[in-house]
């Protein structure tokens, strides 16, 4: 081993300090660190009369509310490694960095001293998109410890949010183990528990005439609204799957979002135009223009939708004031 020694390391969270995302990242990396090293790492809200320490603590708001910085040093018996981060997310953000950056073996674990590295993210949304159902190639089998695992090695690369697709088929897989319900409110679970944000994408494939299905959609996203532990966006697409007008889906989208504000009133609903046409979509801008509706997230560009560059000429400064790629969408 070369650098720092830390084998013998005690995780410190400072109790004056102590807050549940310090808190979780401490347990994250103690977890994390004995997977891979044998070490179970002791955590201590108070700093070791003797021996190293890697301190875990949030510093408040900074040039970025996800950024983190990571620094080793000390002396003597005592070297030190300190995580910093702006936020729940930054703290969690700079135990990934420790993680990738230590040497280890069975049985010990060092780090390179001098260490002085600060990072922040360039987008505001770095998301994935999962889908426990049957179309899925893998998750379909998955338990909740296994998307706990996933969620929250994304997190430590730097994921900050997590779309589901809770609108499944209604027959069930075999190799399901949990209700569709059930994963819903664990998914959304996991997400709070490491402060990541949690949306939902949840088409309109009905014929939104039909006023019976239109009234069943919506008790659905009822159902939805009450699994959620905690929700940021409702994603509903114009069209893939659906082939309702404009005329129809952004009426339901003021259903939705009144069926949404008193459960989870930080959300927002956005939509894409995907599969629209030149007149389905100047409809929806001139909609967005003069309404200004309060519960619109922005508009999402996936496939067949019109590009970024005409959703910035075409909206109000509200809605266009970022970009935020995902792995699957790009939502402004």
């Amino acid at each position: 081993a070369t650098g720092m020694d830390l084998s013998q390391a005690t995780i410190v969270v400072q109790a004056r300090s102590a807050t549940d995302a310090e808190s979780t990242a401490a347990t994250v990396l103690a977890e994390e660190i004995e997977k891979r090293t044998g070490i179970q790492m002791p955590v201590s809200n108070a700093m070791p009369e003797n021996g190293p320490s890697i301190v875990v603590t949030s510093a408040g708001p900074a040039r970025s509310p996800e950024s983190y910085t990571l620094r080793s040093g000390g002396s003597g018996s005592q070297p030190a490694v300190t995580i910093t981060g702006a936020s729940r997310r930054g703290v969690l953000y700079g135990v990934g960095a420790f993680l990738r950056r230590m040497e280890w073996g069975k049985g010990w674990l060092s780090i390179a001293s001098g260490l002085s590295v600060s990072s922040a993210p360039a987008s505001p949304i770095r998301g994935h998109q999962v889908g426990y159902r049957t179309t899925a190639n893998s998750w379909d089998a998955w338990t909740v410890a296994q998307f706990d695992q996933y969620f929250r090695e994304l997190a430590l690369f730097g994921a900050n949010s997590i779309e589901d697709i809770p609108f499944a088929e209604a027959r069930a897989n075999p190799l399901m183990k949990y209700p569709r319900r059930q994963m819903t409110k664990s998914l959304s679970s996991i997400c709070q528990k490491y402060g990541l944000d949690y949306w939902v994408w949840t088409p309109a494939s009905v014929d939104l005439n039909d006023k019976a299905k239109r009234a069943d959609l919506l008790r659905q996203f009822e159902e939805v609204f009450d699994d959620s532990v905690t929700l940021t966006g409702v994603f509903v697409p114009g069209g893939d799957p659906g082939d309702n007008p404009p005329e129809l889906v952004m009426p339901l989208l003021e259903d939705i979002a009144r069926r949404l504000a008193p459960k989870h009133p930080n959300a927002k609903v956005w939509v894409s135009m995907q599969g629209f046409n030149k007149e389905r979509e100047e409809w929806v801008y001139r909609y967005i223009e003069q309404n200004r509706p309060a519960w619109l997230g922005g508009l999402v560009a996936g496939p067949s939708s019109p590009p970024i560059s005409r959703h910035r000429e075409r909206l109000p400064a509200q809605y266009r004031l970022r970009l935020y790629p995902d792995i699957t969408h790009n939502k402004i």
